[in-house]
């Protein structure tokens, strides 16, 4: 949004009277002498302001962020299909990450923040170096159209990527960009040695051709009738792939053989996303067009019992019970469990966050205010629980300031810092 109209300018930040009535005098900063929950603490934008800084001629929606496990980084897609590297430490843009022709709809660094993964409409998958912002890798399109929805695996040897053509591709990361850099070395050889050594040049050829195979998809299958909305690895179970999918659906899948475990239904229309539990890959939360977000409990469809056998044959799923979560008043579109699981968060086209406790006996609504002027697209955790970043249509990624009662403990984070070991890769 573009403000006017009698809005205001606050620390550097154009607010509309509207977001000022929500907020009150403790989101202003000034005079206020009750600190609240939740309090808005800082601002990242690449929208232009005008000379005087009193608006914004022209405003960048944010499709998508990401932060590093460290918290020293965060990402932004924005509309002009660049993607805005931030140092949090400092707050100020790093560098804008150019390549992509069009929409960047996903980002997603790698588990020990050495790469970034961005997924976009123009139907191709990069991956960037994060010390440097320099481009590390294309793959291939093997998606017949957008590519909507990326995950990585806990341990990083993978990740999934998910498309409205409705299928999944599994990809294994680390070997490409190890062929890749092989690829970089017996080049730099190569060119040294010149016409005098054929031999370096056959080493070349070969390791062009290796990797060419690496970039391709360990295994790929149509995982929905229509698209691949969200797709998110169960970080305590590396195999255990959720999706959720345009016609909606929920599936879960074993993301090395493309085996489908369960299919559930219970949304009217479209899933948007879906997160699982960091302590109980069993609790899966999800988020749809109908305004509701749900979470379900896999308990009850192990993949060996009847009902599980049910929700495979059938197209739309089997419609488990499972709790409804209602109050955002549009669609949900993304929905994320802080790091020690202990609440959700939920956001909406209503331009609301909802915090949640997630109790499969009584869950209830903790929190909720109002975050943005416009759609809210996105909203991330940082891994010391102490910050809740969300990004929006408006142009503007917020940091929230998260009660202390639920921040990580020093063991907590420590073991959150840990990135899991990656599984033995089998020739």
């Amino acid at each position: 949004w573009i403000s006017g109209g009698g809005a205001t300018w606050e620390s550097g930040v154009c607010v509309a009277p509207s977001f000022l009535a929500a907020y009150g005098r403790a989101a202003m900063g000034g005079g206020a002498s009750k600190r609240r929950a939740w309090e808005r603490m800082w601002h990242l934008t690449t929208n232009v302001e005008d000379d005087r800084g009193e608006q914004y001629l022209q405003v960048f929606p944010v499709w998508s962020i990401a932060i590093t496990r460290n918290q020293r980084q965060l990402a932004s897609a924005t509309s002009d299909n660049r993607i805005n590297l931030w140092c949090l430490v400092t707050q100020t843009l790093l560098i804008a990450l150019v390549g992509h022709a069009d929409t960047i709809w996903k980002l997603s660094y790698s588990p020990d923040d050495m790469l970034l993964a961005s997924a976009s409409s123009d139907g191709t998958v990069r991956l960037w170096e994060v010390a440097t912002g320099l481009p590390v890798l294309t793959l291939p399109r093997h998606h017949a159209n957008w590519v909507i929805s990326l995950a990585w695996s806990p341990d990083g040897s993978r990740f999934a990527t998910g498309g409205s053509d409705a299928r999944i591709l599994v990809w294994d990361a680390l070997e490409a960009v190890e062929a890749t850099q092989r690829v970089a070395d017996a080049a730099a050889i190569a060119n040294e040695a010149g016409d005098y050594d054929p031999h370096a040049q056959d080493e070349l050829r070969e390791e062009l051709y290796n990797a060419e195979l690496a970039k391709r998809p360990l295994v790929f299958w149509q995982g929905h009738e229509k698209s691949v909305q969200d797709l998110c690895f169960a970080p305590t179970e590396g195999k255990m792939l959720v999706s959720v999918g345009a016609e909606g659906t929920l599936a879960v899948w074993d993301s090395e053989s493309g085996q489908l475990d369960c299919r559930l239904m219970g949304h009217v229309g479209q899933i948007n996303c879906c997160a699982v539990s960091p302590v109980n890959e069993e609790l899966i939360a999800t988020g749809g067009e109908d305004h509701t977000v749900r979470l379900w409990d896999l308990a009850d469809v192990d993949p060996g019992s009847t009902a599980a056998k049910q929700s495979r044959e059938k197209a739309i799923g089997l419609n488990l019970a499972h709790f409804s979560l209602k109050g955002h008043t549009e669609a949900v579109t993304v929905c994320r469990f802080i790091g020690d699981g202990r609440i959700l968060a939920s956001a909406s086209k209503d331009c609301e966050v909802r915090v949640w406790l997630p109790n499969m006996q009584n869950p209830s609504l903790l929190a909720k205010f109002a975050a943005h002027e416009a759609w809210v697209r996105d909203l991330q955790w940082t891994t010391d629980q102490k910050a809740l970043y969300t990004a929006a249509s408006d142009g503007m990624v917020f940091a929230w300031e998260v009660p202390k009662k639920y921040h990580a403990s020093p063991w907590q984070l420590e073991k959150a810092m840990k990135v899991p070991q990656r599984a033995e890769r089998i020739e």
